[in-house]
């Protein structure tokens, strides 16, 4: 009867261990992704900045050169 109940109990323990490693392995999956996205948003900003540089550097050429 006591081993049934310490049984048990480690049963108890490894299901809430396992429990605990999914919400682990799914908690990296979301930071991975979230990582990833930062990533991919921080490398558009900074393609949409270049973008708006390179028409501002056009217009101010183009400005130079009717002056001329």
């Amino acid at each position: 009867m006591f081993l049934d109940q310490e049984l048990k109990d480690i049963q108890e323990a490894k299901n809430r261990l396992a429990v605990c490693c999914d919400l682990r392995r799914r908690l990296v999956h979301i930071e991975i992704q979230e990582a990833w996205c930062g990533a991919r948003r921080a490398l558009s900003h900074l393609t949409m900045g270049l973008a708006v540089a390179e028409l501002i550097l056009g217009l101010v050429r183009a400005r130079k050169a009717n002056r001329r």
